[in-house]
Formats: C-alpha cells, sequence, structure tokens
C-alpha cells in the first residue's frame, strides 16, 4: 500500500516537472516571437516615415504595407504591443505581468529566465532594452534607425516640421519630398533650399534663387562650415564662417 502511495506520489511529482518544463518552454519561444515582432515594428516605423513623412500611431503601420492586417496588439505578458513614446523612438516594456516576473520556486528565478531572455541584445538588431528591475513602469524597448535618411526625416518631424509627400510649388514654410534623395524647404515666398537626405545641413545644398541667401540666413547658417550653395541654373557659392565676428559669408566662387 505505501508503495503504491510512493508512486502516485512520483508520478504526481513527475507530472508537475514535466509540465513546468513545458511552461517554461512555451514562454521562451513566446519571447522570442515576441522580440521578433518588436524587431518588424522598428523596420516598419523606419519604412513608414521614409514614405508617408509622418511619426505613425501602432495602428497605421497595421496595413498591408507594414506590418499586415492581420497584426495583432495582444501581449499575455503585460499591456497590448504599443508605442511608449514614438517620438522618442520608444516601444512598451513587455513583460510586466507579477506573474512571468516573479519566482515561482525557491531554486528556479523564472524572472531571471524569461525577463534576462528578453532584455538580451542577442536576437535584437533594431531594438534594445532599457531594464528597471524595481519599477518596469520606467522600462522600454528603445528602437534604431538604419539610415541615415531615416535620422533626417525623423529629426525634422521631431522637431514639429511638417513634409508633404510631393513638392509643389504653392507650398510656403513647409519641408516636402523632392525625390529619393532630396527634400526641399519652401519659404514664405515659395523659394526652395533643397537638401540632400543623407546629409541634410553636413552637405551641400542647392537654392531657387540668389534672394534665398538673404531671405533665409538662419537656415544658412546651420550648414556645415565649408558647404557649397549651387544656384539654380547659375553660379555656385561656399558657405564661409568669419572667425574675428562669427557672422555668415558667402564666397562666390567660379
Amino acid at each position: 500500500m505505501i508503495q503504491k502511495i510512493f508512486l502516485l506520489v512520483f508520478l504526481a511529482l513527475s507530472s508537475f516537472g514535466v509540465d513546468n518544463l513545458t511552461a517554461q518552454k512555451q514562454n521562451a519561444l513566446y519571447i522570442q516571437n515576441m522580440i521578433e515582432i518588436e524587431e518588424n515594428i522598428a523596420k516598419n516605423f523606419e519604412k513608414y516615415i521614409l514614405t508617408e513623412f509622418k511619426l505613425p500611431t501602432i495602428n497605421d503601420l497595421i496595413s498591408d504595407e507594414y506590418l499586415g492586417t492581420n497584426f495583432s496588439v495582444s501581449n499575455k505578458m503585460g499591456e497590448n504591443i504599443d508605442f511608449k513614446s514614438s517620438s522618442d523612438l520608444q516601444l512598451k516594456y513587455a513583460i510586466t505581468k507579477e506573474e512571468y516576473r516573479k519566482k515561482r520556486d525557491e531554486n528556479i528565478d523564472v524572472e531571471n529566465y524569461i525577463v534576462q531572455l528578453y532584455n538580451r541584445d542577442l536576437y535584437r538588431d533594431y531594438t534594445s532594452v532599457y531594464y528597471e528591475k524595481e519599477n518596469s513602469g520606467n522600462s522600454y524597448v528603445e528602437f534604431k534607425l538604419k539610415t541615415p535618411e531615416a535620422q533626417t526625416i525623423f529629426d525634422l518631424l521631431k522637431s514639429g516640421n511638417v513634409i508633404a509627400k510631393t513638392c509643389t510649388a504653392s507650398l510656403k514654410n513647409s519641408y516636402c519630398n523632392n525625390d529619393e534623395r532630396t527634400i526641399r524647404w519652401y519659404n514664405s515666398a515659395s523659394n526652395w533650399i533643397e537638401y540632400n537626405k543623407k546629409d541634410f545641413n553636413s552637405g551641400n545644398i542647392t537654392i531657387s534663387s540668389e534672394s534665398i541667401l538673404t531671405s533665409e540666413t538662419a537656415k544658412l547658417s546651420s550648414l556645415k562650415v565649408g558647404s557649397y550653395i549651387f544656384i539654380k541654373d547659375k553660379t555656385k557659392n561656399v558657405k564661409m564662417i568669419d572667425d574675428s565676428s562669427g557672422n555668415l559669408q558667402i564666397l562666390k566662387v567660379d
């Protein structure tokens, strides 16, 4: 009789151990999938701002062109998948439910296993985790922009600028997408400054008329010293700085 009782207890404990191991494997797979989802959001965020020229919400990305219409924001380990702050390139930290963070066994630190797997950079390329153990509300997933073109567009949008998807002669006090390589700024008189998306203020520019040289001194003063300023269909100018006074000077070059 005692042997039967021991056998039943052994089988019950063995079953518990198998179930616990299965749960851990399922959670590990879930975390790996969550990391893939976050990486995909980061990639499509970059694609979106380079295509739409505005900062997206998560709903903006749920389309055939980006994350797909079947994309689900549900997350069993915490809040729904969403941006914590899109203007700071942050996603919400995924593991916030206590049941997935606390220790379930004195000898097995489940929190370290699940949370540390999620926090690791090993499977992350576009994202990385900022983690505060004592206050998960301060934790977030930061994502990175991979191209200088995307960084230029993002910086302009974050500063509150509006970027039209196409350039038209009627634009005033606005940026617009000119072509794959360049963007333009149209001033109040609809004269423009054309920047390279990759270099922006660190590169050469083209302007629509010489009036820009006097009407847009604030923008020209942001250019890198030595940048060339090309006047459409005319001459070439190079930006110079007078070291003695700090004033902007334009030196014409043949």
